[in-house]
C-alpha cells in the first residue's frame, strides 16, 4: 500500500499561528525577540494581520521556556472584559507552578471559585507564596465586583511568581490594541495600572503584539501615554526571496515534490512575499499537483494554485467589501483606487477623500505608506480582488 501523501494545508498552513518547524525565513526575528525578552527588555510588534507576528512571538516564547523562563500568553481578541482577562491571565501564570497546574487541572473560571478546586494545603501554600490578593482574580464574583482591582492583582502576580521561583517570566499579550477599545475599563486607567506595576517587576518581560499598527503606535509613542517608551519596537523584516525559495522547496520535498524555477518565480511574484499569500498559493498549487497525481509543479500548476487561492479567499474578500461599503458611499471607490494605484483624490473633495482613507485604515483595509499621501493594500490577494471588481 502506498504511503498517504501529506495534506497541502499541513505542508503550508495559513490561518493559524504557524509552528516553528513550518516557519520560513523568520529565524533571525525569533532569535532577536527571544534574546531581548530573556535579557529583560519589553518588546512591541505591530503590523497587519497574517504577516507572522503571532507565529514569531509563539516561537520566541518557546525559546524562552527552553531557556528556563516562565511564560504566559493571552490573546485579547478572545477576552470579553476585565474580569475575564484577570481570571485568564491568573490561570496562565499559575500554570508555571507544576503543583498548581496539576491541582487546577481543567478547572475554568466559569465553574465558580477556582481556589475551591485546590486542596486546603495547596491553596494555603499558594496564598503564602503569592499573596492573599491571588483570590480576587480567581473568584468570579469578586473579580466582577471590582474588575480593575482583579486585573491589578493579576498583573502583580507575574512578578510574585517570577520572584518566588527566581526566574524570568515572559508575558505575551497578543492583539494588545484591544486595550484601547474600552472593553477592559478606561484605557488610560488600565495602561497606567500596567505601567505602575510592571515598572516595579524586575523579573518580568512583556511582549506586546498588535495588528492595528496606528493604534499600537498611539498606545506607546506619544509622550503623554502611560506606556510611552515602555518597550522597544521590533519590526518584522520582509522575508528574503532566497529564504522563500529554499523554504518552499524544502516543504515540497516533504512530499517528494519539486517545483521548476519559473513556476517558483511566478508564485513569489503573485504573492509579493506576503507571508500568508505565499503560503496559501503554495498550498493550493500543491493541492492541484496532488489532484493531477504530479510531484513536479510547473507554471500551469501555480496558475491553477493562484486561481484556487483567490476562490478560497473569496468569502473573506466579500466580507471585507461589505465592511468597506458600510463606511460611506465613497469607500469602495477609494479602496479600488488604492488597489489599482490610481489617483486617489480625483473628482472628490480632498477632505472627504482623506477622511475616507483614514476610515479604511481604521478598518484594516489600507495602510499608510512611508511617503506623504501614499497608501497601499498589504494583502496582494485582497488587492487583486478589489482591482478586478466590475467597473474598473
Amino acid at each position: 500500500m502506498s504511503k498517504k501523501r501529506p495534506g497541502s494545508a499541513e505542508l503550508f498552513p495559513t490561518d493559524e499561528p504557524i509552528p516553528a518547524a513550518a516557519m520560513i525565513g523568520r529565524d533571525e526575528d525569533v532569535d532577536a525577540v527571544a534574546r531581548g525578552l530573556l535579557g529583560g527588555a519589553n518588546l512591541i510588534l505591530a503590523g497587519p494581520r497574517r504577516t507572522g507576528k503571532t507565529s514569531v512571538c509563539d516561537a520566541a516564547l518557546a525559546v524562552c521556556a527552553r531557556e528556563g523562563s516562565h511564560v504566559a500568553s493571552v490573546d485579547l481578541f478572545r477576552i470579553a472584559d476585565a474580569a475575564e482577562l484577570a481570571e485568564t491571565l491568573t490561570l496562565r501564570l499559575l500554570a508555571n507552578r507544576t503543583v498548581l497546574r496539576r491541582a487546577l487541572g481543567t478547572a475554568t473560571a466559569r465553574a465558580g471559585r477556582i481556589l475551591e478546586a485546590l486542596s486546603t494545603s495547596v491553596a494555603y501554600r499558594a496564598r503564602q507564596d503569592l499573596g492573599d490578593d491571588l483570590e480576587i482574580a480567581l473568584t468570579v464574583g469578586a473579580a466582577r465586583a471590582d474588575p480593575h482591582r482583579a486585573l491589578g492583582a493579576a498583573w502583580e502576580l507575574a512578578e510574585r511568581i517570577a520572584a518566588a521561583d527566581d526566574r524570568r517570566l515572559v508575558l505575551f499579550l497578543d492583539e494588545f490594541q484591544e486595550i484601547a477599545s474600552g472593553l477592559y475599563g478606561d484605557p488610560s486607567a488600565v495602561t497606567r495600572q500596567m505601567r505602575a506595576i510592571f515598572q516595579r517587576s524586575p523579573h518580568v518581560s512583556v511582549l506586546f503584539a498588535g495588528s492595528i499598527e496606528h493604534v499600537m503606535r498611539d498606545l506607546f509613542a506619544p509622550a503623554d501615554r502611560a506606556l510611552s517608551q515602555f518597550g522597544a519596537l521590533h519590526e518584522l523584516a520582509p522575508i528574503d526571496p532566497g529564504a522563500w525559495r529554499d523554504g518552499l522547496r524544502a516543504r515540497l520535498a516533504l512530499d517528494r515534490c519539486t517545483i521548476v524555477d519559473s513556476a517558483l518565480e511566478r508564485l513569489l511574484a503573485a504573492s509579493e512575499g506576503h507571508p500568508r499569500a505565499t503560503m496559501l498559493i503554495a498550498q493550493q498549487s500543491h493541492s492541484v499537483a496532488v489532484e493531477e497525481l504530479r510531484r513536479r509543479l510547473d507554471d500551469a500548476t501555480v496558475v491553477g494554485g493562484l486561481q484556487r487561492a483567490m476562490r478560497a479567499d473569496r468569502l473573506k474578500h466579500e466580507q471585507t467589501l461589505a465592511r468597506i461599503r458600510s463606511i460611506n458611499r465613497h469607500a469602495q471607490r477609494m479602496a479600488e483606487r488604492v488597489a489599482r494605484r490610481e489617483a486617489l483624490y480625483e473628482g472628490l473633495n480632498p477632505r472627504t477623500a482623506a477622511g475616507t482613507l483614514e476610515r479604511l485604515r481604521d478598518a484594516g483595509v489600507v495602510e499608510r505608506g512611508s511617503r506623504h499621501g501614499e497608501w497601499s493594500i498589504g494583502d496582494p490577494l485582497l488587492r487583486r480582488y478589489l482591482a478586478g471588481l466590475p467597473g474598473g
